[in-house]
């Protein structure tokens, strides 16, 4: 073999050697770029809400319980409104409801942990301060449970199914670990609010006499009684009667508490029918001050029954509120 030969050769395998180098050293930085990023994608999922909206939106039955109460509510699926199932059935404030939800949409997470036992104590998750059961159609059950709150940073930890690591985040809005029985109730007996009512109608007793018949139609309130009136004082007076607050909710009744309440709603002072946008129609029932009832220690004429076809318990009112039913024309004009 001549030397020119053989140098050639040798060239011809230094750049060869040159050459498999480079394509190592690329495929190694394509592995880091790719672990690095991968790393990075990870992180950064895990850093966003850890319950996405979709959750949220399918969600149909709550269990929350914190170190006040333990509570069930669930969605009724015809108006989206809720009721409360434990400790009693009555119906749930939706304030309350859409409060929770739109909260758990918008944890902001600020640290990860390991899960793993000596943060699961360091961070009081093994006594939570809350925990939140979301029953879902599409995704199943999401439990979430809330530790320790830290007041100097304004953080609590977190867990929720489904993710191996501990959250710390910002303190959930709305204080829900101090919520308890009667930020759920709803103490409102008229399930409607102003913006969705298109007519109300007040009658005497249970007939069939009109004592006023309003509708609202092209942006206004019109009387079928009184030629003209305002807008604004015939809504104003309307929501007045909508915001009636309940003193109580009679949940259980034995027969003879039964056949009371029943004889004065046989014989109401007003009945009423209030219907929606949606074209639901609800009747209202509104009996005269009660003598009395003792084992509610209820005092004699100070209260007045009320029941609504779309409410299960009948409910007693403060008789300062049975005046709010009289509608006069001032009260329109």
């Amino acid at each position: 073999m001549n030397y020119h030969s053989l140098k050639t050769r040798n060239i011809v395998s230094t750049w060869m050697s040159l050459f498999f180098f480079l394509i190592l050293c690329s495929y190694l930085g394509f592995i880091e770029f790719f672990k690095d990023s991968k790393i990075e994608v990870l992180a950064t999922n895990l850093l966003k809400d850890p319950i996405n909206k979709e959750i949220i939106n399918d969600v149909y039955s709550i269990r929350f319980k914190n170190r006040i109460g333990d509570f069930s509510i669930q969605k009724n699926q015809e108006d989206e409104s809720w009721t409360m199932k434990e400790p009693r059935v009555m119906p749930a404030q939706n304030k309350t409801m859409n409060s929770i939800l739109k909260s758990l949409s918008q944890i902001h997470v600020k640290t990860i942990y390991e899960f793993e036992p000596i943060n699961i104590q360091s961070f009081s998750l093994d006594k939570p301060v809350m925990e939140i059961d979301l029953f879902t159609k599409s995704f199943g059950k999401i439990k979430l449970k809330m530790g320790l709150i830290n007041p100097i940073d304004n953080t609590s930890y977190l867990t929720v199914s489904g993710h191996n690591h501990i959250f710390q985040v910002e303190i959930l809005q709305g204080k829900m670990e101090k919520l308890e029985l009667s930020n759920f109730i709803d103490s409102q007996v008229f399930s409607s609010d102003i913006d969705d009512v298109i007519s109300f109608k007040l009658f005497r007793g249970k007939t069939k006499e009109v004592l006023n018949n309003l509708t609202f139609s092209r942006e206004q309130w019109n009387s079928q009684k009184y030629n003209t009136i305002d807008t604004t004082n015939t809504m104003k007076k309307i929501e007045n009667i909508l915001s009636i607050k309940t003193h109580m909710i009679i949940d259980k009744q034995n027969d003879e508490l039964k056949t009371y309440i029943q004889n004065y709603l046989d014989n109401p002072i007003y009945t009423i029918e209030v219907k929606t946008k949606s074209n639901k129609m609800i009747k209202y029932t509104i009996s005269s001050l009660i003598k009395g009832i003792t084992e509610l220690k209820l005092d004699k004429k100070n209260y007045f029954l009320m029941t609504a076809s779309d409410r299960e318990y009948p409910y007693v009112i403060g008789k300062e509120y049975l005046d709010e039913f009289i509608i006069r024309y001032t009260d329109l004009k």
